[in-house]
C-alpha cells in the first residue's frame, strides 16, 4: 500500500497537479469574480471639508457637494458637476453645529430636482436651511427656526444624524422629517417635521435616549406614515421638565404621523441600544426590534417582534455582546452582525436562526446595491476604517482594498452615480477623497483556461525534467557500466591464470618444504584477496581504507611469493579521511605494476605508498626503486601493457560520473649518475 502511494505521488501528472495548485494559490487575485479599482483620488486640502455625491438634477449623474466653513466662519457648500466643473458656492449667515458639516438630500416636492438640507446654529438657536440649486427659481428657504439648544459646559452643542439610514426622510410631497440630538445637556432630543406648504415645524415629545430616525412607513394602513426610532441609552441626567423617562433605561418608541407616540414607549431597564425596523409576517407588517444590552447580567440582549400597537408577539434571548447591529436583508429575513466575533447570523420571521457566516472582525457594516444588479452587497469597514471588504449577498467573492494612508477615520462615504446603470464608491479619509469602481472581473471567465495552461506548462516542465533526468541517468549508467567493464578487464589482468598458477606453485613449494605455517598464512591471504576481488567486482568506487587494505593484502602475498625480496612502507597523513570515496584500484593497479614490472626483477626492492591531503586535494603516490619503465618494456612477457591506459580511461569516466577531477602523473626516477632508479606514479583527486 505504501509503495502504491509513493508511486502515485511520483507520477508526472500528480506532481504537475500539485505544483500547479501551489502556483495557482499563490497567484495575485487577478481572477476573482469581482474587482475593485481606484478610479480617482482627490486631495481636498482640508480634512474639515466633507464630500457628498448626489444626483441633484435627475440626469443619472452625481454632482459633488463639498461642505465647508467659509472665510467668515459661516456654513457654506460648493457644488461641482459630474465632470468636475464648478457650479457655485452657497454661503449661509449661520454656522454649522460645532465642527459637523452635515448635509442631506431629498426630492421632497417630487419634481425631479433634489433639495439640499442642513441644520445650522446661531447662538442657542437651530435653523433649517433648504435650497434647490438646479431648478430655475427652485426652493430657497433659509433660517427656518427649529428649536432652542440647552447649554452644557458653557456651550450650546448639538448634532444632526447625517447618515442616509438615520434621516433624509420624505413623509410625502410636502413634508420632511429630521432630528436634533444634544449630548449631556439632553435637550433637545426630538424628531421634527417640516411642512413645506404651511412653512411650519412640529416637534415630537422628548425621546429621552440618543436616537435616530430609522424608517418612515405606514404601519397600520391608515394612509399616514409612522416614524420608527432607533436609540441608545447613555445614562445622561435629564431635567424632569422635559421628560420623566430616564436615560438609564433604553426605550422602544414609534411615532405617529403627528409625532405623538403610536403606543406607550416600552422600557428596557438597562443601558443598551435598540435598532428597529419592519418585517413582513404573514403579509402583515410587524416591528422588528433588536435590544443590545450593555448590562447583560441585569437584562440580556434580545430580538422582538411587535404588533403595530406595541404588543410583543415573539421574543428571543441572544448571547452576550455589545458590538452588534441589525440589518434588514429583505421583507421576511434579517441579519444580526457581531463586529467583535466577525459573525453575521441570519434569522427568519419566527426569529429562528437559518444561516451563519464567519468573517474577520470589523468596525462597521453597510448593505446596499453597489453595481445596480438588483442584489445588495455587504460593505465591511475593517481596522481603523482604512481597509474595506465587499462581499456578495451570501458572503462570497470577497474583494478587499485599502484606503489612502492618511490620519483620521472615514468621515464620509457612499455611492456616486456615473450613469443610469453604473455606480462608484467614494470614501473620504482626512482630506483625501477616493473613488472606486466595483464590477465583474472580465478575466474571471478565463481563469480556468489559464489554470489549464499553467498545468500544461508545469506538466511539460516536469516531463522535460524527468526526460533530462533519465538521459542523465542513462548517461551515468553507461559511464558506470564502462567503468565496471574496464575494472573487470583490470581484475582479469590481476587474476589471470599466470598469477593464479604462480600462487598455487608458491603454496605447493611451501608444503613440499614443510613450511606449513607460511603456507597457511599465504592461503589465508590469497583467499581473502580473491574474495575481496570478487565481492568488489560490481563496484566502481570504494573507501580509501578498503583500497589500502586490499592493496596491502596483495603486497604481502607478493612478499611471500618473492621470498621477501622487497620491503614496503605506507605513510598516511594525519588529516586524511579514510572514509573518503576513491575509484576502485586507484592504488592497487599501480602497486601491482610496480611489483610486477619493477620490484620482481630487483634485489633489495622498496615500495612506498604515500597518502596526504592539502588544500582540499587528496594526493596519492606509489613509488618503487625497480628497473624503471624503459627496462621494464624489454620484459613484456608477463604484461598486457594496458594497465595505465585502462586507469586513464577509468579516471576520465569517473570524473564525469562523480564530478571529480583526477590527474595522473608517471615519473621515471634517476640516481645521481642518471641511471634508472625506479618509477613514481602520482594521483590527485579533487572536487570540480
Amino acid at each position: 500500500m505504501k509503495q502504491r502511494i509513493v508511486s502515485f505521488l511520483l507520477n508526472q501528472f500528480v506532481i504537475a497537479a500539485l505544483i500547479s495548485g501551489i502556483i495557482i494559490i499563490c497567484l495575485p487575485d487577478y481572477f476573482s469574480k469581482y474587482k475593485v479599482d481606484l478610479v480617482q483620488r482627490n486631495d481636498l486640502g482640508d480634512a474639515l471639508h466633507k464630500i457628498y455625491y448626489q444626483d441633484l438634477d435627475g440626469d443619472s449623474l452625481s454632482e459633488r457637494i463639498e461642505a465647508q466653513v467659509n472665510t467668515l466662519g459661516d456654513a457654506s457648500y460648493l457644488i461641482y458637476k459630474s465632470n468636475g466643473d464648478f457650479v457655485d458656492q452657497f454661503n449661509l449667515d449661520t454656522k454649522y453645529p460645532t465642527t459637523l458639516k452635515g448635509l442631506w438630500f431629498s426630492d421632497v416636492d417630487n419634481n425631479g430636482f433634489k433639495e439640499i438640507f442642513n441644520i445650522t446654529q446661531s447662538a442657542d438657536s437651530a435653523f433649517l436651511n433648504i435650497r434647490e440649486p438646479f431648478k430655475p427659481n427652485g426652493i430657497n428657504r433659509q433660517r427656518i427656526f427649529v428649536d432652542t439648544i440647552s447649554m452644557f459646559d458653557g456651550e450650546n452643542k448639538f448634532r444632526i444624524q447625517t447618515s442616509g439610514r438615520s434621516f433624509n426622510k420624505n413623509i410625502n410631497n410636502s413634508e420632511l422629517v429630521f432630528n436634533i440630538m444634544t449630548g449631556f445637556a439632553a435637550n433637545p432630543r426630538n424628531a421634527y417635521k417640516y411642512d413645506f406648504n404651511k412653512n411650519n415645524i412640529i416637534k415630537s415629545p422628548h425621546l429621552a435616549n440618543s436616537f435616530s430616525v430609522s424608517k418612515v412607513i405606514d404601519l397600520d394602513d391608515d394612509g399616514k406614515e409612522e416614524i420608527i426610532i432607533s436609540n441608545n441609552a447613555s445614562n445622561n441626567q435629564i431635567n424632569n421638565f422635559y421628560t420623566h423617562r430616564p436615560d438609564s433605561s433604553t426605550w422602544l418608541m414609534v411615532l405617529n404621523d403627528d409625532l405623538s407616540f403610536m403606543f406607550e414607549p416600552i422600557e428596557f431597564k438597562a443601558l443598551g441600544s435598540i435598532s428597529n425596523n419592519t418585517i413582513n409576517v404573514n403579509n402583515k407588517t410587524r416591528i422588528l426590534s433588536f435590544f443590545v444590552s450593555r448590562q447583560y447580567d441585569k437584562l440580556p440582549s434580545r430580538l422582538l417582534l411587535l404588533s403595530t400597537d406595541g404588543v410583543i408577539e415573539k421574543e428571543k434571548i441572544l448571547q452576550k455582546g455589545s458590538k452588534k447591529y441589525l440589518v434588514k436583508v429583505n421583507s421576511n429575513q434579517f441579519a444580526v452582525t457581531d463586529r467583535v466575533r466577525g459573525e453575521v447570523v441570519f434569522f427568519n420571521t419566527n426569529l429562528e436562526e437559518i444561516n451563519k457566516f464567519k468573517i474577520e472582525p470589523f468596525k462597521f457594516i453597510e448593505y446596499y446595491d453597489i453595481d445596480n444588479d438588483g442584489k445588495k452587497e455587504w460593505v465591511i469597514f475593517r481596522n481603523n476604517y482604512d481597509k474595506i471588504s465587499i462581499y456578495r449577498d451570501k458572503f462570497e467573492y470577497q474583494v478587499e482594498f485599502t484606503l489612502a494612508d492618511v490620519e483620521g477615520e472615514v468621515s464620509s462615504y457612499g455611492i456616486q452615480q456615473i450613469s443610469k446603470t453604473e455606480n462608484q464608491l467614494y470614501f473620504q479619509k482626512g482630506a483625501i477623497c477616493e473613488l472606486f469602481s466595483y464590477n465583474k472581473n472580465p478575466l474571471y471567465a478565463f481563469q480556468y483556461i489559464l489554470y489549464l495552461m499553467i498545468y500544461a506548462l508545469i506538466l511539460l516542465l516536469v516531463w522535460l525534467v524527468a526526460k533530462g533526468q533519465k538521459i542523465r541517468m542513462d548517461k551515468q549508467q553507461a559511464i558506470a557500466t564502462e567503468i565496471s567493464e574496464l575494472q573487470i578487464k583490470s581484475i582479469k589482468n590481476q587474476v589471470d591464470p599466470h598469477f593464479v598458477f604462480n600462487a598455487i606453485n608458491t603454496i605447493s613449494e611451501m608444503i613440499l618444504m614443510d613450511n606449513k605455517l607460511e603456507a597457511d598464512k599465504f592461503i589465508g591471504r590469497f583467499s581473502n584477496f580473491m574474495r575481496d576481488t570478487l565481492q568488489q567486482s560490481d563496484k566502481i568506487s570504494t573507501t580509501l581504507k578498503a583500497e589500502l587494505e586490499y592493496t596491502e593484502n596483495f603486497i604481502k602475498l607478493q612478499q611471500i611469493r618473492f621470498i621477501n625480496s622487497f620491503n614496503y612502507a605506507i605513510a598516511i597523513g594525519e588529516n586524511v579521511d579514510l572514509k573518503a570515496i576513491v575509484p576502485k584500484h586507484v592504488l592497487f593497479t599501480y602497486t601491482e605494476n610496480a611489483i610486477k614490472h619493477g620490484l620482481a626483477l630487483t634485489k633489495n626492492g622498496m615500495l612506498k605508498i604515500n597518502v596526504k591531503k592539502q588544500a582540499g586535494i587528496l594526493f596519492m603516490s606509489v613509488e618503487d626503486n625497480g628497473m624503471g619503465m624503459r627496462q621494464s618494456k624489454t620484459n613484456k612477457k608477463n604484461s598486457t601493457g594496458n594497465g595505465l591506459l585502462i586507469m586513464n580511461r577509468i579516471f576520465d569516466l569517473y570524473s564525469k560520473l562523480k564530478n571529480k577531477k583526477i590527474k595522473q602523473h608517471v615519473i621515471e626516477l634517476k640516481d645521481a649518475k642518471g641511471n634508472n632508479a625506479g618509477v613514481r606514479v602520482e594521483v590527485e583527486i579533487l572536487n570540480k
